[in-house]
């Protein structure tokens, strides 16, 4: 019976019907005016009428395939496993010397995730972070958060690896307190040199200058 209203609704809307065929009227206009929405509407409800004539079993069958094909690591999960390890670094600010660190990142949650704490110094200050790096299986991105003992923030970042799968680009946004700037754009790109080295780079977007804010080398131990 739904599936009948639902089919008379899209043959109404789409001029099957006799109705189409009467004199051209204000009335009529109106109701052109407004087809494309009706029709989006009325897909929309077969939609919705499909998953209500599902049956539980159906309905639970489906839901276990979607959350076994989404929460499954893969390939791209494979190449956050580089990146595992104990790391030396050596980081520089700005035109500032280098400054010594290290850093310990583990694979969490059955591989799914890269997660860890950097030690060191930013312009003199010493400092932890926290790295977490993972692969959205449903955005088809690779996502990542950053949180530090410099301030009250977690700056967040989406993007892509590249077609050599060396080199991995993160964009996001973090807030400068010292400028009073919020949501600057920024760009994380981490790049695999070998199997024992990476780097971590940080551009401001906003800037011509194309030299990185923070630039990190980690040498495994």
């Amino acid at each position: 019976m739904v599936k009948r209203q639902i089919n008379m609704s899209v043959c109404f809307i789409l001029g099957i019907v006799p109705y189409a065929q009467q004199p051209f009227t204000e009335s009529t206009m109106c109701t052109k005016r407004f087809l494309p929405i009706l029709i989006i509407a009325s897909l929309s409800l077969c939609s919705f009428a499909l998953y209500q004539e599902e049956v539980p079993g159906e309905t639970l069958a489906r839901m276990e395939r979607l959350g076994e094909k989404f929460a499954t690591p893969n390939e791209q999960h494979e190449f956050l496993q580089h990146f595992a390890g104990t790391w030396d670094t050596s980081t520089t600010y700005l035109d500032m010397g280098a400054s010594q660190g290290e850093a310990i990142y583990t694979m969490v949650f059955g591989d799914r995730f890269l997660d860890g704490l950097h030690t060191g110094e930013l312009a003199g200050v010493s400092f932890v972070s926290r790295l977490t790096l993972g692969y959205d299986n449903y955005k088809h991105k690779f996502v990542a958060s950053f949180v530090d003992d410099l301030g009250t923030s977690i700056r967040q970042a989406e993007g892509i690896l590249s077609h050599s799968k060396k080199s991995l680009s993160l964009w996001g946004t973090m807030d400068d307190w010292f400028t009073d700037e919020h949501d600057k754009h920024v760009l994380y790109r981490v790049t695999r040199l070998d199997n024992d080295h990476f780097t971590l780079h940080v551009f401001d977007l906003a800037s011509s200058d194309e030299t990185p804010i923070i630039s990190t080398l980690y040498t495994r131990q």
